[in-house]
C-alpha cells in the first residue's frame, strides 16, 4: 500500500513539473533595455506564463510608446509564444496577433499564423546572463536581424 501511495505522489509531482515553465524562460523575467536605449521590455512571470510588454523610446522627444505584448506558456510539452503588435495607421492603433510554437522547450519559435516573421530565437550571453539576444528571421534562408538587450538593475 505504501508503494502505491509513493507511486501516486511521484506521478503527481512529475506531471506538475511538465506544466511549469523551463528555467530558460524563467531567466527572461526582468526589465531589459535595448542597445542604444531605443526601447525596453518588461517581462514578468504570472502563474505558469511569462508575460511582457515592449516599449520604444523616441530619442528626440523622449516619448515612450507601447509597441508589443508578449506571452510565453507551455502547452502539451511545447512552448507557445503569442505576440500582439501595435502600429499607428491614420491616427488609429491597429493591433496584430501572431502565434509561434517551439519544438519542445527550446527558445526558437516558428510562426504558425503568418508568413512573416518566419521565426524568433532567444538566447543569452555565454558567460553573461544579463545579456539577451533576440534573432528575428524573416524567411527560412534569410539572415537574422539581431537585437541585443541588457538587463537593467532595479
Amino acid at each position: 500500500m505504501k508503494r502505491i501511495g509513493a507511486l501516486l505522489v511521484f506521478v503527481a509531482l512529475s506531471m506538475g513539473t511538465f506544466a511549469q515553465l523551463p528555467n530558460k524562460v524563467k531567466k527572461m523575467a526582468g526589465t531589459w533595455e535595448y542597445k542604444f536605449r531605443s526601447g525596453f521590455e518588461i517581462l514578468e512571470i504570472k502563474g505558469d506564463e511569462l508575460e511582457g510588454v515592449g516599449y520604444r523610446v523616441n530619442q528626440k522627444s523622449n516619448d515612450t510608446s507601447r509597441v508589443e505584448n508578449v506571452r510565453i506558456r507551455l502547452v502539451n510539452k511545447n512552448l507557445v509564444y503569442s505576440m500582439t503588435t501595435y502600429n499607428v495607421v491614420n491616427d488609429s492603433i491597429v493591433s496584430t496577433v501572431q502565434e509561434f510554437v517551439s519544438a519542445g522547450r527550446r527558445l526558437r519559435f516558428q510562426n504558425i499564423s503568418a508568413p512573416t516573421p518566419y521565426a524568433i530565437k532567444y538566447s543569452f550571453g555565454f558567460l553573461n546572463r544579463n545579456k539577451m539576444f533576440i534573432r528575428v528571421y524573416h524567411g527560412p534562408e534569410t539572415k537574422a536581424i539581431k537585437l541585443i538587450l541588457t538587463r537593467k538593475k532595479d
